[in-house]
């Protein structure tokens, strides 16, 4: 029994570490605005930079300065990111990951994550 808990524990951990990305990554995400429907992000990571374990709501992107971002993932799976400067669309809840400039040019994008809808 103590094997299954201690084996819980070790898959379960990148995901109860992962947390707000302005949270863990402040010198990277910097709020721009913020009201009760939306929190706007900028996120700057200049190359070798890496962000720790993150999640983010639903939410809009738009690209502001191109480059190449590592993404892994809490289950090991890792996938490339080549942004593109202009580049935006509508993401998903984005599960735990982690975040690497493997690229020669510092990449930002701009956040509007979604808190809750306007009533």
């Amino acid at each position: 029994m103590k094997t299954k808990l201690s084996l819980l524990f070790l898959l379960a951990a990148p995901l109860m570490l992962a947390q707000d990305a302005v949270k863990v990554a402040p010198n990277n995400f910097k709020v721009l605005s913020e009201n009760e429907q939306v929190r706007v992000v900028q996120d700057t990571l200049a190359p070798g930079e890496t962000e720790a374990m993150h999640t983010h709501p639903a939410g809009w992107y738009y690209v502001t300065m191109p480059g190449t971002m590592k993404v892994t993932r809490a289950d090991g799976k890792t996938e490339i990111w080549n942004a593109k400067a202009g580049e935006q669309a509508w993401m998903d809840p984005d599960p735990p990951h982690m975040s690497e400039n493997i690229g020669k040019t510092t990449i930002q994008y701009v956040l509007v994550e979604v808190k809750r809808a306007a009533k």
